[in-house]
């Protein structure tokens, strides 16, 4: 698979920029508002109830991600291992779809699991 120039500097361009905000995100400090409590309309009960139910369905979500994604991975590797040196190639193309695939399923439950925790830490 040949990469176009265009194809290469956006991705130069994308990796800068996230290699940027990474950075940034690593240098922000908390900040902590205290002796203030967020009005809810819902009971406590009711949110500990829907912090539980999300808990849990978001748990399921990684547990059955992860191991689709290993899944996936061995049967790629027993392909690409018992497949023919012409053969090859085409694996590897799969297998740059499958790790672009695992990225953003393991991105996508890291980003639930921060939304999980900072949703679980606002007290009515």
């Amino acid at each position: 698979m040949k990469i176009s120039k265009k194809m290469a500097r956006m991705m130069t361009v994308l990796m800068a920029v996230l290699t940027i905000l990474f950075a940034a995100g690593t240098m922000l400090n908390g900040v902590y508002a205290s002796g203030y409590t967020i009005p809810s309309a819902v009971s406590t009960s009711a949110n500990s109830a829907l912090g539980n139910i999300g808990g849990m369905f978001l748990s399921v979500a990684q547990i059955i991600g992860t191991s689709v994604a290993v899944v996936m991975l061995i049967v790629l590797a027993i392909k690409y291992i018992s497949a023919a040196p012409n053969d090859k190639a085409d694996i590897k193309k799969h297998a740059v779809v499958y790790i672009v695939g695992a990225i953003v399923l393991f991105a996508a439950s890291a980003l639930l699991g921060i939304l999980k925790n900072f949703t679980t830490g606002i007290t009515a």
